[in-house]
């Protein structure tokens, strides 16, 4: 799993195109979340549940000295090239998900599968 962790003032994100089959349903519309780590994620081939809340629980670390409870994990799959099959990526970007909400972080989500344009400031 490889991980780009920002902490940002803002960020502005649009699903532009799909680029696989089982690319999840979004719309195309701009999405701001304001005051936030994002994280940048690439699933790669043997990570696994417990990877992925490790790696929720170090976040959750940083997120008190950022004085910030807000993430948004972007699936970012030009972090690595032994990137897993799209379908345990999907599978182990939602555990993150549900995870870092049972923790109490607020929590958002980009869509999987889709080529997105982004403007962040940090």
């Amino acid at each position: 799993m490889r991980i780009l962790q920002l902490h940002s003032n803002f960020i502005v994100y649009k699903p532009v195109e799909k680029e696989i089959s089982i690319a999840e349903e979004a719309e195309k519309k701009e999405n701001r979340i304001e005051e936030s780590v994002v994280l940048f994620v690439a699933i790669e081939e043997g990570d696994n549940s417990i990877l992925a809340q490790k790696a929720i629980d170090d976040t959750r670390a940083f997120l008190g000295k950022q004085k910030t409870n807000r993430i948004l994990i972007y699936p970012f799959a030009h972090l690595s090239n032994v990137l897993s099959k799209p379908s345990e990526a999907l599978k182990l970007i939602k555990d993150m998900e549900t995870y870092a909400k049972q923790k109490g972080i607020e929590t958002y989500r980009a869509p999987f599968g889709w080529n997105k344009q982004f403007t962040i400031s940090i």
